[in-house]
């Protein structure tokens, strides 16, 4: 089954823009769509499923904040639950969306747009009364969302057609399509000439709970750490997103995300040290590398502690079997992390303030 998306800051040709009868076919299809005001009748846990031949599924949410409406279209099985988690359980965190790729329509204030879509807006698009211009844009993961490029916005035209069609047959639909949300998605199949088919309920698939990551430690750097002698306070670890990566930025390429893992504890009860790890192309690679690089801090700072304290369910998987290769260590979850909660804000304004990438 093909991807959609690739690596786009690999060693690959920059990604083309798009081509101006892709962008007019754009924004013809986010007006109709818009005039049409499905968001009147879906409600953001009524997901459903845009099937293209030999692809991934991709999933369609229509969601707004206040007058900001938007459409969200996330790829593959695991989009689907990011949705879920989203807009049915409201469950949420700063990096959720960073974490998923997806494509994403909506509108936006002129001033809060980047300059190309205004641009592109006043070429190809008709004006709006409120001033608002729609955007376009590719969530990949590890990166600021960014305007689509030419393979992206061709793709997009074929699903924002979709989309509109199914928006219209769903105004007068029997029952709420989140009441079944959690057995089936109602889904549309489009075939390799652009056809579509009468769309139907497909029963949803097992899923495999959140990040699917397998930790691999080193059985020397382990050795070592087993030999470092214990500290007598415990240490508190925790991970914040940061939206914009500290660091040079590309021309003409979206900045970077990632997150910044914070140590904190010791005698003097002060953040000790921190690491950033980048999730470029895939966030499992951040849970696999980040028990390692917690392993190198200790090592570093020449003790290890005898209890690390969590609020995070993901960072107590991962840790997990830490406690199992070093007897002594006690993992637990604290309802909250007090030193990194009164300090955390003065090493995020270091990190991003200076804009050189961290002491990681």
């Amino acid at each position: 089954m093909r991807p959609f998306f690739t690596d786009i800051m690999n060693d690959s040709p920059k990604p083309k823009k798009p081509l101006a009868a892709q962008l007019r076919r754009l924004y013809e299809l986010e007006g109709r769509i818009h005039d049409l005001d499905p968001w009147q009748w879906l409600a953001p846990a009524d997901i459903f499923c845009v099937q293209f031949e030999d692809r991934e599924p991709l999933f369609v949410c229509f969601h707004h904040s206040g007058e900001i409406k938007a459409i969200d279209i996330a790829v593959g099985w695991p989009g689907y639950t990011v949705l879920l988690h989203v807009h049915t359980h409201k469950i949420h965190y700063p990096g959720f969306y960073f974490e998923t790729r997806m494509l994403q329509v909506g509108r936006l204030d002129a001033q809060r747009t980047f300059e190309g879509e205004a641009l592109n807006h006043e070429k190809y698009g008709r004006e709006e009364a409120n001033g608002a211009v729609p955007f376009f844009r590719t969530h990949n993961i590890g990166y600021v969302p960014w305007p689509v490029n030419r393979d992206e916005a061709a793709l997009l035209c074929d699903v924002l057609y979709a989309v509109f069609g199914m928006a219209m047959r769903l105004e007068d639909f029997s029952e709420p399509l989140g009441n079944r949300a959690m057995e089936a998605v109602f889904t549309v199949n489009i075939n390799a000439d652009g056809a579509l088919s009468a769309p139907e309920w497909v029963a949803l698939p097992e899923i495999p709970p959140g990040v699917q990551a397998d930790v691999n430690l080193p059985g020397q750097l382990l050795h070592l750490v087993r030999k470092l002698p214990e500290a007598p306070h415990p240490v508190e670890v925790e991970h914040i997103f940061l939206p914009v990566l500290p660091g040079k930025l590309r021309r003409g390429a979206p900045p970077e995300t990632a997150y910044v893992f914070l140590l904190a504890g010791g005698a003097d009860e002060t953040i000790g040290g921190h690491f950033i790890l980048h999730a470029r192309g895939d966030i499992a690679n951040v849970w696999t590398e980040f028990p390692v690089r917690l392993l190198e801090v200790f090592l570093r700072q020449r003790m290890r502690p005898p209890e690390i304290l969590v609020t995070d369910s993901r960072l107590m998987t991962m840790l997990r079997p830490l406690t199992e290769l070093l007897p002594t260590l006690k993992l637990t979850r604290a309802e909250e992390l007090p030193i990194i909660k009164r300090d955390s804000a003065e090493v995020l304004q270091e990190l991003t303030g200076a804009n050189n990438g961290g002491r990681a």
